[in-house]
């Protein structure tokens, strides 16, 4: 397996000896280059220095969902760790990742050291399952937030719920003492904002994923394509928005649901699936030249989100 980023440390919670509470690491210009292939962000200041330096940064920048994978790890700790009683494998943790949202403050960028914390804000109980909030930080050196999110999950009470889970994660102090990141960078976007009217389509894209490119994906970031729902999905959808903004910066928030009755994309190992992805613009912010643009992403006609939006700025 191919590390997301090269590790430094890794903290333990002050509650509980066997829950990870903080992960450490640097981001290589290596992985950017992979991810972006493998969520086919294109754009060239993921794949070559000098167009990176062109949009005024020292280093590649990572996509926009190069965090989510990041983020992803430490959930996956959260839900698997023995706290959760779900260590052996007849009983791994059911789990729907029903609504993230995540804050960029800036782009990821290689070389970065960055801290990632998570804490359990709330839990509590509906019917069968267990809602879990869980809050996360990226902290770079400075010990600036560069990203902050929101997750809510869903998971079945028997095969997650222990006694301390969200005990052991509600130190906030790690994620919320971080200062807060000044972004003044004038976007490099090459949409014409003034002519911009709520409701506009964007052109459609159509692109087909295999077997293998799940495989790959898998590989690359070292989490199963379908778990935590929708990362891979995502991936695709900013890579589609960022062709049509012309600045991958221009991001700066991600929100994602999956809702009951959305399908999820598997897809089989010789097989291939076509891809339909659209956008519309469904607010704008004249005072900030800022917009929120909606995204439909489509398997074979069947709807891969229950809600898919991002929030950018633009030049």
């Amino acid at each position: 397996m191919t590390d997301l980023v090269t590790p430094v440390s890794r903290t333990e919670s002050p509650s509980y000896h066997d829950v990870p509470a903080s992960w450490r690491g640097v981001v290589r210009d290596e992985t950017i280059r992979e991810f972006a292939r493998v969520v086919r962000n294109f754009h060239p200041a993921h794949l070559r220095e000098d167009a990176a330096h062109r949009l005024g940064y020292s280093g590649l920048v990572a996509p926009p969902t190069f965090a989510t994978v990041f983020l992803g790890h430490l959930y996956r700790d959260l839900l698997h760790s023995p706290r959760t009683g779900a260590a052996a494998p007849h009983t791994a943790p059911r789990v729907l990742h029903a609504d993230h949202v995540l804050d960029l403050a800036r782009p990821l960028l290689a070389g970065d050291r960055l801290d990632c914390r998570v804490h359990v804000e709330s839990s509590c109980y509906f019917s069968d399952y267990e809602v879990l909030t869980i809050r996360s930080a990226l902290v770079d050196g400075a010990g600036r937030a560069v990203h902050t999110g929101t997750t809510t999950v869903l998971g079945r009470v028997r095969a997650v719920t222990a006694p301390g889970v969200a005990e052991a994660y509600a130190d906030r102090r790690s994620a919320e003492t971080a200062l807060a990141h000044s972004y003044d960078r004038t976007p490099c976007t090459t949409v014409d904002f003034d002519s911009l009217s709520v409701g506009d389509q964007l052109p459609v894209q159509l692109l087909e994923v295999s077997g293998a490119d799940l495989a790959e994906y898998s590989y690359v970031t070292g989490l199963p394509s379908a778990e935590p729902p929708g990362i891979y999905e995502t991936g695709l959808a900013t890579g589609y928005l960022t062709d049509w903004l012309g600045d991958p910066a221009a991001i700066t928030r991600l929100r994602t649901q999956v809702a009951p009755g959305v399908h999820g994309l598997r897809v089989r190992a010789a097989q291939r699936v076509r891809l339909a992805l659209r956008g519309r613009i469904t607010a704008l912010d004249r005072r900030h030249r800022a917009a929120t643009l909606a995204v439909d992403l489509r398997c074979e006609g069947r709807r891969l989100f229950g809600y898919a939006a991002v929030e950018a700025r633009f030049r």
